[in-house]
């Protein structure tokens, strides 16, 4: 495991039994595509039922940024996890709905504890 790595492991922890992956503020595409193999390499070693991707530090997000996580949404998906994005900036969130951008494998919410509490009602329901 080198450096690189190490710092993408080291962004993803457990909270309240949901696995939270804290997105850097530089969302370059290899930077993104490391930490979404740790999420997913995590995922493969405990059934998750939940997965946040934090974006709070996130400053600039742009459709292929999104696409990108969409996806990561879907795997976990298919790994038995819900994904949730939680804390989007307001401008990003505006950019997103003004071009339409959609991610039926994702949930958004307003922060880790609006995460949890979505969380725990679906899988009350």
């Amino acid at each position: 495991m080198d450096a690189d790595d190490i710092e993408h492991a080291s962004r993803i922890s457990e909270l309240g039994g949901m696995l939270v992956a804290n997105l850097p503020p530089d969302m370059a595409p290899d930077r993104l595509e490391r930490l979404a193999q740790a999420v997913l390499q995590r995922l493969a070693s405990r059934p998750w039922r939940t997965v946040v991707l934090d974006c709070s530090a996130v400053l600039v997000m742009d459709s292929h940024d999104f696409a990108r996580l969409a996806d990561l949404g879907g795997m976990c998906q298919l790994l038995g996890a819900r994904a949730y994005l939680a804390a989007l900036n307001p401008g990003i969130a505006i950019h997103l709905a003004l071009t339409q951008s959609e991610a039926p494998a994702l949930r958004f919410c307003r922060d880790l504890d609006h995460a949890r509490s979505m969380a725990e009602a679906e899988a009350a329901s």
